[in-house]
């Protein structure tokens, strides 16, 4: 008989919002090793076109051709029917080979509670902790956000500039920012952007926003009419499930965008310049691939950067396309200087990131 992978009876009856579902006799057929369980512990199970669907994305490639036992377990802010979010991870620390996770939350209490399950291995996503059981695979997205900047600088520099300003407030580049959360992540991205913006446009001015939730598309709806009431030229969405919320507010003003973790084009075709590109499905993937094949990188945290292809944006040539809009020649190769200035190390942009969260003993 067929039974959830058990997180304890109380998650797979209420707490799991998507679940691959496991043999409870965890023991393999005669002569064979028994396979890797892996949970994947999200605050916010529900679909975001971004982040969370490409660390699914990942785990389902790793059970695909890695062979493992999966799961998908919610553990929210809230917690859920009297279980903390603390208590949540450590169910599935007691269950899983493996628990991967993602988001600040999630890290504080990983580094507060992965001494305590030292036979657990931890794949940690977005930020770094050192210990013998965590491998952290962390992103130098400012580098992409940096490039994603720029692009809207070369973009009003060629007059490209399919948003209708809305009062007489000059001609310079007023970019949007719009945040999930305040996160360390984010603020580095921001000071990415930025300075991209400003490399060619230096009388730019970028308007910061926070919606407050990566889950609620009405918190990310009301913040980016808010941004888009101060009459900028493109919004930046980085809010999750959130965003989707501010992404049909631009719509409906027919302002351009800026999507996050993954080609978004197909959320506005149109106006959908670029989108800042971080490989979470890879992360997901490579860690719990090390971690089948006895090569788990405990104590190491590893940087998706431009030049392995951990980062990146997409190429405007995309929303051109779409847009009907022929490119200059020029804007490509600019980004393409530009790239190589960044993976050369002739253009440094600091992290503001927590470089290392702590040394868990």
């Amino acid at each position: 008989m067929k039974k959830c992978f058990d997180i304890t009876r109380l998650l797979c009856l209420s707490v799991l919002l998507s679940v691959f579902c496991f043999s409870s006799v965890l023991a393999a057929p005669a002569g064979e090793a028994p396979a890797l369980r892996v949970a994947l512990l999200l605050e916010d199970a529900a679909p975001d076109q971004g982040w969370n669907d490409l660390l699914r994305q990942g785990l389902e490639q790793a059970r695909k051709e890695l062979g493992v036992r999966t799961a998908v377990v919610v553990a929210p802010p809230q917690g859920s029917n009297g279980l903390t979010q603390e208590g949540i991870f450590r169910a599935a620390a007691r269950q899983a080979d493996l628990v991967l996770l993602s988001g600040a939350r999630l890290h504080e209490i990983l580094r507060n509670n992965a001494a305590n399950f030292r036979q657990t291995k931890f794949g940690c996503i977005d930020t770094g902790i050192r210990a013998a059981n965590i491998m952290c695979v962390t992103f130098a997205d400012e580098q992409a956000a940096f490039l994603a900047g720029a692009l809207l600088s070369q973009l009003h520099r060629h007059g490209l500039r399919p948003a209708r300003r809305t009062r007489a407030a000059g001609d310079e580049l007023t970019p949007g920012w719009l945040a999930g959360e305040d996160d360390p992540q984010l603020k580095s991205m921001l000071n990415g952007f930025v300075e991209g913006v400003r490399l060619e446009s230096p009388g730019a001015r970028v308007i910061n926003g926070v919606a407050g939730s990566y889950s609620s598309p009405e918190k990310g709806r009301a913040k980016a009419e808010e941004l888009l009431g101060l009459d900028i030229n493109a919004l930046a969405v980085l809010a999750g499930r959130a965003g989707l919320g501010a992404v049909e507010a631009a719509i409906a003003q027919g302002r351009p965008l800026v999507g996050v973790d993954k080609d978004q084009q197909f959320l506005a075709p149109k106006l959908m310049l670029t989108s800042i590109v971080k490989r979470a499905d890879r992360a997901v993937f490579e860690i719990v691939k090390a971690t089948a094949q006895g090569a788990f990188a405990g104590n190491e945290i590893i940087t998706y950067d431009l030049a392995n292809g951990g980062v990146d944006i997409v190429s405007p040539q995309v929303w051109a396309r779409h847009a009907g809009v022929r490119l200059p020649a020029a804007i490509e190769r600019r980004l393409a200087e530009l790239r190589l200035e960044l993976t050369r190390g002739g253009i440094r942009l600091p992290s503001l990131r927590d470089r290392t969260l702590c040394n868990c003993r």
